[in-house]
């Protein structure tokens, strides 16, 4: 059924902070830790900006991914439950990559990759084929093409995980969806991200394969763990989570800004945390689909395009429920303006090679259609007779968004020819959140282009939507929810459009107008307010930007850092690598080893009318990292080192530690681009050892110490 966008803005929740308890996972959470390792295996090839070092013919690249996916495959089915198999660097850092066919990881088996290590997914759309009669009746969808397809099928994921198993480590997976096919009616001519530009047609679809699958449309992956590992260049979705139990954890997703379908977490189940978790993609960046509950996001970093959304696209019965989402910040900008330079590329190469009219083309906030904080809501297919709340108690709680066109929206899809009711949100709490004033990356902008330069836009606020009082209504709350005003005065909120709902105002509201939702359609000040049947449950007196939760832009990098021990060489691996603490003999030693790279994408990538600005957006990929790393022990300067590998690892060997306890810590000293990043720390305890000689003295007693020795 063909349906329309009606774009609203949303704020919403009448129980208060009694939800707040209620909406979030309900286990106890803590920090996972790096399965023992079962197998090593080491990176037999090189990286390099296209891709792994192999030869460029189908034959070649299909040898050498096949050779290298059925090696793992033996490692990981000789692998006990519990247990993981490590994807390592070779004897030394220039051997640093993996090319992989898709790879299914058995139940209860992880899979460990490396700082300093890239794992390749294949480009041979023929190795994804979806041949389950179950998903892929009769074979009918072609991986690696268009048609009319139902959605999110044909391919299967480049790793697919089971129950009680895991992905973990520093390294990188790399979907190289910015490379040709190697096989199939768009070999040598399209890349997996050229099909998702090719959907032309209202029932068009790509088939494309997932990054990573865990769980699936008949089976739940349960207890299932991402820990610190970074996607970038997903074909397609980046990470389905489909279970119960499910933890990710300091995960890092990298795909240009304007390419849509680059999802990065959708998300089915129920008590499911993300923490410490970084998204900056061409899409949604976190999603909760149908009868996702208990889900608790916590300390999240989004960038550019689609923010955190709740789809309600389900049965009533079986609503997206009980979230929390807190300390999230949330932005459409990018590392750097320099002048008339974005990522130290020029407005004159712009219009030359891109045929942009001006820079801010290239800029996030070109597009009508940057989001933060999302639900959308429809009418269930197959129910339409109980158009009820679709999504239930969601709090949203200490939120910094800035530079975002829609910061709060809400999105219901109306079917055409229909008399029903729209389905509705109820228990939706919007608490300590602040959406800061627009900056110069925000310009003003008509139809792709800035309408003063360099005035900064406002925020088109589109509150509620068509729920159909009396019978069905939204409840929200705004509690301590405030707009900045424009630095060069009036409100940032250039439109709110809200009908249906019953509003509470608490603690903390601005500007005041949050307090006059009413029913009326006016204007305060410079922003318009289009009002129809709404109403207050309770409002606050207070109106003052003063009490906004604070926020600030040091709390926004654009650059990312891990830092941990192996003990020995820079290449250990096994039980020995991937430490955050250890304990070594006196004298001994060991490598720290940093991890950093840039936030988002380093691909840049040219869309003709990408998100429907003309003549299209320009995602410019994120500078290199070009300073060396820097090594501390408390503000002593122990060592420096450049990124190698694959350019995101610097490594330092320390030996000969004296008895004790120490903390390193490590900073990338700021250059052009990137601010100063410190990141850390780690603890190395050095244990005395007897001194033999003394040990041997009959004269000497327990602890054989010798102090003329020592």
């Amino acid at each position: 059924m063909k349906s329309r966008l009606c774009s609203m803005v949303l704020f919403s929740i009448v129980n208060g902070s009694a939800t707040l308890m209620l909406a979030q996972d309900t286990r106890h959470v803590t920090e996972p830790t790096f399965p023992k390792t079962c197998a090593v295996y080491r990176a037999p090839l090189r990286s390099s900006s296209e891709g792994p070092t192999v030869g460029p013919s189908a034959t070649e690249q299909n040898s050498e991914s096949g050779a290298e996916a059925a090696a793992l495959v033996e490692k990981l089915k000789s692998c006990p439950a519990g247990q993981a198999v490590e994807l390592a660097l070779g004897e030394d850092n220039s051997l640093n990559s993996f090319l992989l066919d898709p790879i299914s990881i058995p139940p209860g088996v992880s899979l460990i990759i490396d700082g300093g290590v890239t794992v390749y997914a294949s480009r041979d759309p023929a190795l994804y084929q979806d041949t389950s009669p179950k998903t892929n009746p009769g074979g009918k969808i072609v991986c690696g093409t268009v048609g009319q397809y139902p959605p999110v099928r044909g391919c299967i994921s480049f790793l697919t995980f089971a129950s009680n198993s895991g992905l973990y480590g520093y390294g990188v997976i790399d979907g190289q969806g910015n490379r040709t096919l190697l096989t199939g009616v768009n070999a040598g001519k399209k890349t997996w991200w050229d099909l998702t530009t090719d959907k032309h047609g209202t029932n068009d679809e790509q088939a494309s394969p997932k990054v990573i699958g865990a769980g699936t449309l008949t089976e739940s992956a349960d207890n299932f763990v991402i820990y610190k590992i970074t996607i970038r260049n997903p074909p397609y979705h980046t990470v389905v989570l489909r279970g119960n139990g499910i933890t990710v954890w300091g995960a890092k997703v990298q795909a240009p800004w304007n390419l849509p379908n680059t999802d990065g977490f959708d998300t089915t189940g129920s008590n499911i945390t993300f923490y410490d978790t970084t998204v900056a993609n061409g899409d949604q960046e976190i999603v909760l689909n149908i009868r996702a509950t208990n889900i608790t996001v916590d300390h999240f970093r989004g960038y550019s395009k689609g923010g955190i959304t709740i789809l309600g696209n389900g049965d009533p019965d079986n609503p997206v429920k009980d979230v929390l989402v807190q300390n999230a910040i949330i932005t459409g900008d990018i590392p750097s303006l320099v002048g008339t330079t974005v990522n130290g590329v020029s407005e004159a190469t712009l219009m030359e090679k891109y045929g942009l009219q001006s820079y801010t083309q290239a800029l996030p906030n070109a597009t009508n259609d940057l989001k933060a904080l999302q639900i959308t809501t429809n009418l269930d297919q197959t129910s339409q007779s109980k158009p009820e709340a679709v999504v239930r108690n969601v709090t949203y709680k200490s939120v910094c968004i800035q530079d975002i066109v829609k910061p709060i929206v809400l999105v219901p899809i109306i079917p055409f020819n229909t008399d029903q009711n729209l389905p509705t949100v109820e228990g939706i709490h919007f608490q300590d959140v602040h959406v800061l004033a627009p900056t110069h990356q925000f310009p003003a902008m008509q139809r792709g282009l800035p309408v003063s330069q360099p005035a900064p836009g406002t925020y088109p606020y589109l509150v509620s939507l068509e729920a159909d009082p009396p019978g069905y209504i939204n409840t929200v709350t705004f509690d301590n929810v405030v707009f900045d005003d424009l630095v060069s005065g009036g409100s940032s909120v250039a439109e709110i459009m809200a009908k249906g709902n019953r509003v509470a105002t608490e603690t903390n509201v601005y500007p005041s107008f949050f307090n006059e939702l009413d029913s009326k359609t006016k204007t305060v000040g410079n922003s318009k307010l289009i009002l129809d049947s709404n109403s207050y449950s309770t409002a606050t007196s207070i109106s003052s930007p003063s009490e906004a939760y604070p926020c600030s832009l040091d709390r926004l990098p654009f650059a990312t850092g891990e830092l941990y021990i192996s003990i020995g060489d820079a290449g250990a691996a096994g039980d020995s690598t991937n430490l955050h603490a250890v304990d070594i003999a006196e004298g001994g030693s060991f490598t720290l080893n940093a991890v950093v790279q840039p936030i988002m994408s380093q691909t840049t990538l040219f869309i003709k009318k990408s998100y429907s600005s003309n003549p299209g957006l320009v995602a410019l990929g994120s500078p290199e990292l070009t300073n060396s790393i820097r090594f501390y022990e408390g503000s002593e300067l122990v060592g420096t080192a450049r990124l190698s590998a694959n350019k995101t690892l610097a490594t330092l060997v320390l030996s000969d530690i004296k008895e004790g306890t120490h903390t390193y810590t490590a900073q990338y000293p700021a250059d052009a681009y990137y601010g100063t990043l410190n990141f850390g720390s780690v603890t190395v305890q050095a244990q005395h050892k007897p001194n033999p000689v003394c040990r041997d003295n009959p004269a000497a007693k327990p602890p054989y110490l010798c102090s003329s020795q020592r």
